[in-house]
């Protein structure tokens, strides 16, 4: 079983008394050291302390977050032993730079870089960025031209594509990454051309749920199902895929008081859709329960945990000391 948290940025995660200041302040002017940056390095270390293998950090050009790849550059020399996974959407960056940019960070890491990649929701923030493709099935296929892209930038000597979204004749990109023969790519989608997708190119996914705990039953069987499936791809490919799952911890003493917590969180959390979201994972309850729950996960194929809480601070150490040591026996 591997721990994954979510870097802290303003919409990744629910703002508490702690964050909310450092966040607030990468809309104003002064400052610094930035000081949304210093929280994460003091979370992260704390995080691998206890025993956190990776962070992701997210990517959003229409907020005030920090760039998940100038963030992953200056997290490596200080938080050194976790992976360092950011996303990127490839209707908004380009293959040839990101190619690059990996190769770079995975070298300055240590070969701890990881790519998460992001189709994107939301097209307003394509269109002013990038350019957003109104069908489905061409946001796929763009998605699979860019991680064919930079997997041959970053494994040969001279790369050649001809393809719907990207033509490039004997480029060159001589930088390798520590890890061979790339960085590994994550990635989560919904959509059968999709999952395709990440059957073909992706080395870890992370699997769908209903976003409303109370189908708990219903998102496990949904798991079961979709999983089977993306098994049945990855096996007539001759490939093996890694499953992951998005959840925030919500700790009670009893499941009453963790529900109300929940019901808070939910209410409260409608413009961090993350925070919002990761509530359909139903890690929430006793800590009895939510080790069960991760053991079911883990039973079921599910490897990685990439969790948030709230308060950030408070609710990672909850985890260390009532969900950790049960997890680790």
């Amino acid at each position: 079983m591997r721990l994954g948290i979510w870097t802290p940025a303003p919409q990744t995660i629910r703002p508490d008394p702690v964050t909310k200041p450092a966040l607030d302040g990468l809309t104003q002017y002064g400052g610094g050291p930035d000081a949304n940056f210093e929280y994460a390095v003091k979370l992260l270390n704390r995080a691998e302390e206890i025993g956190f293998d990776i962070t992701l950090i997210a990517q959003r050009w229409f907020g005030p977050d920090l760039d998940s790849w100038m963030f992953a550059a200056a997290l490596a020399p200080v938080v050194r032993k976790m992976e360092l996974m950011a996303a990127v959407h490839p209707g908004i960056a380009d293959p040839r730079i990101m190619a690059k940019l990996a190769a770079s960070l995975d070298r300055i890491s240590g070969g701890r870089f990881c790519i998460n990649i992001v189709n994107g929701t939301r097209p307003h923030e394509h269109n002013m960025y990038g350019r957003w493709i109104e069908s489905d099935g061409g946001r796929y296929r763009q998605m699979q031209e860019f991680i064919q892209a930079m997997k041959g930038l970053m494994t040969q000597d001279k790369f050649t594509l001809d393809g719907e979204f990207y033509t490039m004749e004997n480029a060159v990109m001589p930088t390798r990454s520590v890890r061979a023969p790339y960085p590994p790519f994550f990635a989560a989608s919904r959509a059968d051309e999709g999952m395709n997708v990440v059957a073909q190119e992706c080395d870890t996914w992370f699997v769908n749920y209903d976003k409303d705990r109370a189908n708990y039953e219903q998102s496990l069987k949904r798991i079961d199902h979709e999983m089977g499936l993306m098994e049945d791809r990855v096996r007539a490919l001759g490939r093996k895929m890694n499953y992951g799952i998005n959840a925030i911890v919500i700790i009670g003493e009893t499941e009453a008081e963790a529900q109300a917590k929940a019901d808070e969180h939910v209410r409260i959390a409608t413009q961090c859709p993350v925070g919002a979201s990761g509530v359909g994972a139903n890690l929430i309850g006793t800590p009895k329960t939510i080790v069960e729950r991760m053991k079911l996960y883990q039973s079921m194929g599910i490897d990685l945990f990439m969790l948030h809480f709230w308060p950030m601070h408070d609710g990672l150490e909850e985890f260390a000391e009532k969900i950790v040591p049960d997890l680790r026996r």
